[in-house]
């Protein structure tokens, strides 16, 4: 139980192979920067960027479904006076 609790918070350098802490950005011992980390960076930015697209695509087909509502209603009033005339 302990080497899988420390196994969340270490990993294994893949230049010199040594154990660091998995937050570490670099290795202590032979400075390459630690893979898991870039990793981790890379796909936060891919998440976010692929949140923000799917944020401004809903925005965009609200926007197109207000102003079908709108011509909907514009059609309906006019068949309205339509009826009334």
């Amino acid at each position: 139980m302990y080497e899988r609790l420390l196994m969340d918070f270490v990993c294994v350098c893949h230049n010199c192979r040594k154990t660091i802490e998995r937050e570490f950005l670099y290795c202590p011992w032979c400075g390459k920067e630690n893979a898991e980390v870039a990793d981790n960076v890379v796909l936060d930015n891919v998440f976010s960027q692929l949140e923000e697209k799917q944020a401004n695509d809903r925005n965009s087909r609200i926007k197109r479904i207000e102003s079908k509502i709108i011509e909907i209603e514009k059609g309906l009033d006019e068949l309205e006076l339509g009826v009334r005339n």
